[in-house]
């Protein structure tokens, strides 16, 4: 339980780096900040928040793989915590599995639409 609060912190402390460094920033008296003005700067930032978030989640299942491997390792032939830490490492495969076709029905769809084929 411990080592699970620990991850759920550490998670958060990377996550807010992360965002952190891109929310702030400095504001100078006299030059107006720029702006997305057309319809395409607002979808190329959130093409770049999206990006982001998929980046994150798949450093975030990684993680969730080497605690499962971890717990795996440490189980010393107990069958309840080997049960479980082989369905953690399913879930996080399977989690990986299903942001890959996000991923690549992202890219179909836009090819589909910008081609029209």
């Amino acid at each position: 339980m411990k080592s699970k609060i620990l991850f759920i912190i550490l998670s958060v402390a990377i996550f807010s780096l992360l965002i952190g460094s891109s929310v702030s920033a400095i504001v100078i008296p006299g030059i107006q900040q720029a702006g997305p003005t057309t319809v395409s700067g607002i979808v190329d930032i959130l093409r770049n928040i999206v990006k982001w978030i998929y980046i994150i989640f798949f450093i975030i299942a990684v993680m969730f793989i080497l605690f499962a491997a971890y717990t795996y390792l440490m189980a010393q032939g107990d069958p309840e915590k080997v049960n479980t830490a082989r369905n953690e490492i399913i879930y996080a495969v399977v989690a990986i599995i299903v942001a890959l076709l996000a991923v690549g029905l992202d890219t179909a769809v836009a090819t589909f639409i910008q081609t029209g084929q």
